[in-house]
């Protein structure tokens, strides 16, 4: 496949005008309305630090003028850990590669934020699922992979105490590395999304059961971290909007919890569709090739809180990015892949060359294919492909 260039008629830069006003995350601001939403690439070192890589990668994108960068999840144990080349907020010794990435980020004028995770029964590396012991609320088989049931092992109440002190002890350290805030992974069927879940959280304890229940623990974590990092420390939500399934978690449940997150300090929301597990259900299929798949969803959250909700999914023709600010949908924009293919996205945007950005129609999906080994893009240079990572100055155009 080959890059190709945007095809919408040129827009005059006044009538993209809000993509590029402040937005207020707490006590922050960033300088416009797009962030890098989490994408994962797969370019930490295998004992989860980071690597050049993986800070010329973000850091491009902050050269390329988002006012925020959230990166891929992070780890907070290496238990919580999924992929075979994710970072790993969980340790001293992971300190200097973070407070490098953060100061990187920040350098090109972004604000840098972490997105932090415990992959519950989705931790990996999937080929030694089975030799370890995987966290869910309730142990009740899956299908990991296609033809692939397995049953995670129920989390205890011991255990979940020491997962709400590994996202505390995650946040701090990202708070000391010098990042502007963390986004609570709350989504995808992870841990802390499979708590609010009736279809995978059986508990009788209090950790289970009914509305309260089941929202106990990501709203004490989002709590919890609050309370223990600084007054000017963003603490964000990537929160599972609605499970698509029958008897799963709704809209409506999404909509009931978002105020309450807000209450605890939550400074921004994603609303996220789906699951690992749902995607794959035939009434979903295709949903992720859809433009603004998650836009209702977004749109929703947004009128029950004050705070920015971010809307994220297909967005990445500039003229309906607008059209979902203006129309109050979102406060934010979140790209993911239109960044991995062209990074100078918002510069190009801005200074009313939105004809030039560069896209990929993604048919065969090579980020996608790559993403265990280091995610490439069939829609950069030789040598972006070649060197495993698209860095400094070098731009989309083969």
């Amino acid at each position: 496949m080959t890059s190709t260039t945007n095809a919408s008629p040129a827009t005059n830069s006044a009538d993209l005008a809000p993509l590029f006003t402040p937005l207020n995350l707490g006590t922050r601001s960033a300088r416009n309305r797009i962030m890098q939403a989490p994408m994962s690439v797969g370019y930490a070192n295998p004992d989860g630090t980071v690597t050049d890589r993986e800070i010329e990668h973000y850091a491009r994108r902050a050269q390329g003028g988002v006012g925020v960068v959230v990166t891929e999840n992070f780890a907070i144990s290496v238990a919580g850990r999924q992929m075979p080349l994710q970072t790993l907020v969980s340790d001293e010794e992971q300190l200097p590669g973070l407070r490098r990435l953060a100061a990187e980020i920040r350098r090109h004028g972004a604000l840098a934020i972490v997105q932090i995770v415990h992959a519950g029964r989705y931790a990996g590396p999937w080929e030694e699922y089975e030799k370890r012991p995987r966290l869910a609320p309730s142990a009740i088989p899956f299908e990991l992979t296609p033809g692939r049931v397995v049953t995670p092992q129920e989390i205890t109440p011991a255990e979940i105490e020491e997962v709400v002190e590994e996202f505390v002890r995650a946040a701090q350290l990202c708070e000391r590395a010098g990042f502007d805030g963390v986004g609570v992974h709350i989504a995808q069927g992870f841990l802390l999304s499979g708590f609010l879940s009736p279809r995978s959280n059986r508990r009788t304890d209090e950790w289970g059961g009914d509305f309260e229940g089941r929202t106990r623990l990501p709203l004490e974590v989002v709590r919890r971290v609050v309370a223990a990092t600084g007054p000017d420390f963003v603490v964000g939500v990537h929160l599972l909007s609605d499970e698509r399934v029958e008897d799963g978690w709704s809209l409506d449940d999404a909509v009931r919890l978002a105020p309450l997150l807000e209450e605890e300090g939550a400074a921004f929301l994603f609303a996220v569709p789906a699951t690992f597990e749902t995607m794959r259900l035939p009434r979903n299929a295709g949903m992720l090739n859809k433009p603004g798949y998650s836009l209702d969803d977004t749109a929703a959250l947004q009128r029950v809180v004050t705070i920015p909700v971010v809307a994220n999914g297909g967005l990445g023709d500039p003229q309906e990015a607008v059209r979902v600010l203006a129309s109050h949908q979102a406060q934010a924009v979140g790209l993911a892949r239109p960044l991995f293919v062209d990074p100078d996205w918002p510069r190009k945007v801005e200074s009313g060359a939105a004809e030039t950005v560069h896209t990929c129609a993604c048919d065969t999906g090579l980020c996608l294919r790559t993403q265990l080994t280091g995610s490439l893009c069939e829609s950069w240079p030789e040598s972006a492909r070649s060197r495993g990572y698209l860095g400094y100055d070098e731009g989309a155009t083969p």
